[in-house]
C-alpha cells in the first residue's frame, strides 16, 4: 500500500506541475525562460535533491518507459513531417552536418574525452560521446524562430535537430554492444550492425508503408474519422518500434524509418494526424524533462567531479563548434555563421533518452558516470542554450543581414515545419 501510495503522489504532484506550467505558455512568449527550462527546475526542485517530493528514480522502469516512448513519437513524427526529398534536394548544409558534423561529434567528443578522463575506457568515451551527439534545437526556440535568421540557416538547424536523433542511434547502439563484448571480430560487428539496423531498417520501412496505406485506404473511404486517424498514426510508430525489437531490430531506427516512408508516401493523412502526435510528443518531452531534472539533481550532486563538469562544458563548447567547422568546409558561409551554427546545438530529449539507455544496460562499464556527465551536459545545455538563444540569433542576425544578397546564408530554400512549440505547428 506504501508504494501504491506513493506512486498516486508522485502522478497528482506531476499533473499539478503540469497543470500550472500549462498557464504560463502564453506568459513566455518573447523571454528567454523556455518550457524545458520550467519543467527541469520544477523536477530539481520537486526531486530527492531539494523537497523530495517526486522519487523516481533514473533506473526506475516508469522513467525508462517514459523516456522511450517519448523518443519513439519524437523521432516518428520528426521524420514524418520533413519531406526527406527536399532535404536530399535544397538542404546542403543541413546535409553537412548530419553526414559529416554527426561522425565528427563522436570522434572528437571521444578524443575531448580522452584528454579530459584518462580514466574511462576509449570504449565508454566513445558511448558518451554518441549519447550527447544528437541536438535539439527547440531548447532554444529562437535558435529556428528568430525572424532576424536568415531562413536558410533556421531551417538547417530545423532540419539537423529533427534528423540527427535517429541518425546517433546506430552510434550509440553499437558503441554500447562493443562495450558489452558481444562480438570480438570486425565482421561480427558488420553483421551485428546489418542486424540491428538493417532489420530496424526493413520493419520501418516496411511498417510506414503499410500502416500508411490502410490509413489512406481508410480515410478515402471514409471508414474512419479524424480522432481514430489521429490515434492511427500513433499506433503505427508503436508498431514499428515493438516489431523491431521482436525480430532483433532497433526499435527507434525502425520508429524513425516509419515516420519518414509514411511522411513520404501518405502526406494527406498526416495532415490531419500530425499536430496531434506531435502535441503528444511534446507533453511526453515535458514530462521527461521534468523526470530527468528529478533524477540528476541527486546523482550528480552526490557524485560530482569538476572534470565531468569541464567535459560537459567541451562538449558544448568546443565539440560541437569543432565538428560544425569541419562540417561546413567549403561550404561558403562565414565565419559568424559556422559559430552561430556550433553554438545552435542544444543537447536535449535524445541525449536523455540514450543516458537513460546506457545507465539502465546491465554490465556496461562506467554506465553510472556516462550518465553524470550527459547529466551535466544536458542540465547545463537547458540553461545556457535557453537564456542565450535570443540575444545570440538577434546579434547574428543583424551581422549577417547586412552581408550581400548572394552569400549563401541568404539563398532561398523550401520552408520545411518546424518541431510542434506549446501547441503550436509553423513552418518558418
Amino acid at each position: 500500500m506504501g508504494a501504491l501510495s506513493d506512486m498516486v503522489s508522485d502522478v497528482l504532484v506531476v499533473a499539478l506541475a503540469i497543470l500550472a506550467f500549462s498557464t504560463l505558455a502564453g506568459r513566455l512568449k518573447g523571454t528567454p525562460v523556455t518550457m524545458p527550462m520550467l519543467f527541469t527546475t520544477a523536477g530539481i526542485v520537486l526531486g530527492p535533491g531539494v523537497l523530495d517530493v517526486v522519487r523516481l528514480d533514473v533506473e526506475d522502469e516508469v522513467v525508462s518507459i517514459l523516456a522511450e516512448a517519448t523518443l519513439v513519437l519524437v523521432l516518428f513524427t520528426d521524420a514524418s513531417r520533413l519531406d526527406l526529398r527536399t532535404v536530399v534536394r535544397e538542404h546542403s548544409l543541413a546535409q553537412r552536418l548530419l553526414l559529416v558534423g554527426l561522425p565528427a561529434s563522436v570522434l572528437i567528443g571521444t578524443g575531448v574525452g580522452w584528454l579530459l578522463l584518462p580514466a574511462m575506457p576509449l570504449v565508454a568515451l566513445a558511448v558518451l560521446a554518441a549519447t550527447l551527439a544528437p541536438t535539439d534545437a527547440a531548447l532554444g526556440q529562437s535558435f529556428v524562430e528568430s525572424p532576424s535568421v536568415p531562413q536558410r540557416i533556421r531551417q538547417t538547424l530545423n532540419v539537423e535537430s529533427g534528423l540527427n536523433d535517429g541518425l546517433a542511434v546506430p552510434f550509440v547502439v553499437i558503441l554500447i554492444d562493443i562495450a558489452l563484448e558481444q562480438t570480438d571480430t570486425a565482421g561480427g560487428y558488420v553483421v551485428l550492425l546489418a542486424q540491428i539496423v538493417g532489420l530496424g531498417f526493413l520493419v520501418g520501412g516496411l511498417t510506414g508503408w503499410l500502416g500508411g496505406r490502410v490509413l489512406s485506404w481508410a480515410h478515402e473511404r471514409s471508414w474512419t474519422t479524424s480522432p481514430s486517424l489521429r490515434l492511427g498514426v500513433v499506433a503505427v510508430a508503436g508498431c514499428a518500434y515493438a516489431a523491431a525489437e521482436l525480430v532483433g531490430g532497433n526499435g527507434f531506427v525502425s520508429a524513425f524509418v516509419a515516420g519518414a516512408v509514411i511522411g513520404a508516401t501518405s502526406r494527406p493523412v498526416l495532415e490531419h494526424t500530425t499536430t496531434f502526435a506531435q502535441s503528444e510528443g511534446q507533453l511526453l518531452a515535458l514530462l521527461t524533462f521534468l523526470l530527468f531534472g528529478g533524477a540528476i539533481a541527486g546523482d550528480i550532486l552526490a557524485d560530482f567531479h569538476p572534470s565531468y563538469v569541464l567535459y560537459a562544458l567541451a562538449s558544448l563548447l568546443v565539440v560541437r563548434m569543432l565538428a560544425t567547422t569541419v562540417a561546413l568546409l567549403g561550404s561558403g558561409v562565414s565565419a559568424p555563421t559556422v559559430l552561430y551554427v556550433g553554438w545552435a546545438g542544444p543537447r536535449g530529449l535524445a541525449s536523455i533518452v540514450y543516458a537513460v539507455l546506457v545507465v539502465t544496460t546491465s554490465g556496461l562499464p562506467m554506465s553510472e558516470d556516462i550518465f553524470v556527465i550527459a547529466g551535466w551536459t544536458i542540465l547545463l545545455s537547458v540553461y545556457l542554450h535557453g537564456l542565450s538563444a535570443a540575444w545570440i540569433s538577434r546579434r547574428y542576425g543583424d551581422r549577417v543581414n547586412r552581408s550581400p544578397e548572394d552569400r549563401p546564408e541568404h539563398r532561398h530554400i523550401s520552408l520545411l515545419p518546424l518541431r510542434l512549440q506549446h501547441g503550436e505547428h509553423r513552418s518558418r
